[in-house]
C-alpha cells in the first residue's frame, strides 16, 4: 500500500469510531474517550441488546407454545465496569492501554 492508500484507511477507520461513538448511547459524549473503550462499549451495547432480546415476553410466549425452554438470563458485568474496577485496584500501570480486559 502507497501512503496515500494508508492515510485513506486510517481516516475511514476514524470516522467508523466516530460513528459508533455517536450511535451507542452509552458512551460519554462529552468525554474524550480511546478506541479501546469505544469497542468496549460497543461489546457491552451489543451483549445487553442480545439480552434484552433473550429474555423479551413476547419470546417467552412463543416459547411456552412450542414447548421449548426459555434461554438462562445472563448476568454479567460490561466491560468498562471492569476495567475500572482493574485501574482502581491497580496501582502501577505504566500505560492505560496495557490493563485493559477482554472477555
Amino acid at each position: 500500500m502507497d501512503e496515500e492508500d494508508l492515510f485513506c484507511l486510517q481516516y475511514d477507520m476514524n470516522d467508523c469510531y466516530s460513528r459508533l461513538k455517536r450511535l451507542v448511547p452509552t458512551i460519554p459524549q462529552d468525554k474524550k474517550v480511546s478506541k479501546v473503550e469505544i469497542l468496549q462499549h460497543v461489546i457491552d451495547y451489543i451483549l445487553d441488546l442480545q439480552l434484552a432480546l433473550e429474555t423479551h415476553p413476547s419470546l417467552h410466549k412463543q416459547q411456552q407454545r412450542t414447548g421449548t425452554c426459555p434461554p438462562p438470563a445472563s448476568s454479567r458485568t460490561p466491560l468498562t465496569v471492569l476495567n475500572t474496577d482493574h485501574h482502581q485496584r491497580t496501582s502501577i500501570v505504566k500505560n492505560p492501554e496495557d490493563s485493559i480486559l477482554c472477555r
